[in-house]
């Protein structure tokens, strides 16, 4: 796999970069900014011939609840992003999402508010930022990114939007939970459907940080009840029982 550009191999980075967020909070920023975050054809062509294959992949998480994403993606013309270009989803179990988003902004200073006050606040400090953003009267909205800790949480709404928009056959969507217990057998997945050889380094954990070790039962509680009406939703869509415990899933790891 080729990175991103810039990489770590050429400027004093700590890693390579992991996302370009063009189709969500950059896209003002043009065709060509987003272009020049890749390899030029001329790098690819000389991996091909030196490894016989070669792929670059970015992760932007936020893609997937933002509005405009799928959009974006859809009319954007192939030199931009190529029709065989596919997006890989993970899904994870919503509590655990919500728990970590929460902690991630509580460790970088962003968010001062304890957990249940976080979610009680979400609402109101996100307003109609939603709507704005679909409609184009907003460019980027930080609490619509950075504060949806459980909205971001209900995947049902946002993979309708990539299916009618996009194509259901350009998503491989699997499950967090599927790859930690098994991590080459959802590699395969994705390298089998880029037609390259495996990954070497699959189980490799990346950007783990410190979270709470434990959940207030009654926070646990709401938001099991509020995710519950989702994910039956979601595995309706899916024809797939995500593997979530809290929900009537079966632990991939048992």
């Amino acid at each position: 796999m080729l990175p991103l550009v810039p990489s770590a191999n050429r400027l004093p980075l700590r890693e390579n970069q992991k996302g370009v967020h063009y189709f969500d909070t950059d896209f003002h920023r043009g065709d060509s900014w987003y272009r020049s975050h890749f390899p030029t054809r001329l790098t690819v062509e000389r991996r091909r011939r030196s490894v016989g294959a070669a792929f670059t992949a970015e992760a932007s998480p936020y893609l997937l609840f933002h509005p405009c994403a799928p959009r974006r993606v859809a009319n954007a013309p192939t030199s931009t992003i190529s029709p065989d270009a596919f997006f890989v989803v993970l899904l994870r179990d919503p509590i655990e999402r919500t728990i970590s988003h929460w902690a991630e902004q509580t460790r970088n200073g962003v968010e001062t508010l304890p957990l249940g006050a976080a979610l009680d606040a979400e609402t109101a400090r996100v307003g109609n930022d939603h709507e704005r953003l679909a409609d184009g009267d907003l460019d980027v909205s930080f609490p619509h990114e950075q504060q949806t800790f459980a909205a971001q949480s209900e995947y049902t709404d946002s993979l309708r939007r990539w299916f009618d928009t996009v194509g259901s056959d350009r998503l491989l969507i699997d499950f967090s939970e599927r790859y930690y217990a098994d991590p080459a057998a959802v590699l395969e997945r994705i390298t089998g459907r880029l037609g390259v050889e495996p990954m070497t380094d699959a189980g490799v954990h990346r950007n783990a940080a410190p979270r709470p070790s434990s959940i207030d039962p009654d926070i646990e509680a709401r938001l099991v009840a509020r995710f519950r009406p989702d994910v039956d939703a979601l595995t309706e869509l899916l024809g797939d029982r995500p593997p979530w415990p809290r929900f009537g899933g079966t632990d991939p790891t048992s």
